[in-house]
């Protein structure tokens, strides 16, 4: 066998070679994990949701509570293992560049057409976690979306509700029209009580006008994919009603999460020209 010796510039190429493939090796070995972790979460989810527990009178918090204890893991990665799944039932994202702190960002968003265009908008521009979450804050879809379609542009807003006093666990019991609802409210310690609400800061047409058949039927047909809401109550009308706004989510989402990020109901109604600020 002929012996080579490298001369500078053949030894440079080797270093360079090598450092290049350690460097491609830890870049694989690091998707890798990343994907393992987004599988594991995903898994995580779906053997909590097997379960098919309640979260009315907080029985599913306490459970999670306690598996976090007994896990040492933070329960809120295991409430968003659960929405997780719940976002992604078919299946874990395979293939995808995105990691568990993108996901962990992107499952906060309950619109399905606005968390996928995020999905590709990172991938796309190969943002970090923190710059998916800039983009989310700056709410570049809707700035997007409205330059695509100027007929989108809405103008009326209802200052979303944050504190998270008087809110409740409810279910709908009747959609009377559509912004007057007959709800089941979950007061804690197994204690429910019937209150008819009306949606605040809205006023939909009457039922005898057809736009208010058209609004009552947007509303039957969002609740109904959504029997348990998340209400935050605000004062009682002069028929005794409570004022609220209303919150939905169509997956399984624990109270919380429904408040801070659910449907917005009361300002669904105003955006899809089904209601008007009162």
């Amino acid at each position: 066998m002929e012996v080579n010796i490298l001369n500078q510039s053949q030894y440079s190429t080797l270093l360079q070679d090598i450092r290049r493939l350690i460097k491609e090796g830890k870049e694989r070995a690091g998707r890798a994990a990343a994907n393992e972790l987004v599988k594991t979460y995903w898994e995580i989810g779906r053997r909590i949701n097997r379960e098919q527990m309640t979260f009315q009178a907080g029985y599913a918090d306490s459970i999670i509570e306690d598996l976090a204890d007994e896990l040492q893991i933070d329960r809120w990665t295991l409430k968003r293992t659960l929405l997780f799944f719940n976002t992604y039932p078919g299946g874990a994202p395979r293939g995808s560049n995105l990691n568990w702190a993108h996901y962990r960002e992107l499952i906060t968003i309950n619109d399905d057409q606005e968390r996928q265009w995020y999905e590709r908008h990172a991938l796309k521009q190969r943002l970090t976690r923190d710059q998916l979450v800039k983009a989310i804050k700056k709410n570049v879809y809707q700035e997007k979306t409205l330059l695509n379609n100027s007929n989108l542009i809405k103008s009326d807003k209802i200052i979303r509700p944050t504190e998270a006093t008087y809110v409740y666990r409810a279910y709908v019991v009747r959609v009377i029209s559509a912004d007057r609802l007959l709800l089941r409210l979950d007061l804690g310690f197994q204690v429910l009580k019937e209150q008819r609400i009306r949606l605040a800061d809205i006023e939909a047409p009457a039922m005898d006008d057809p736009k208010g058949r058209e609004a009552y039927e947007y509303v039957l047909g969002k609740l109904v994919q959504s029997p348990m809401v998340v209400v935050k109550t605000s004062k009682i009308d002069i028929y005794g009603r409570y004022l609220a706004y209303l919150f939905y989510s169509t997956k399984k989402m624990p109270l919380d999460m429904v408040f801070e990020k659910g449907q917005f109901l009361n300002q669904e109604m105003v955006d899809n020209g089904l209601a008007h600020l009162a």
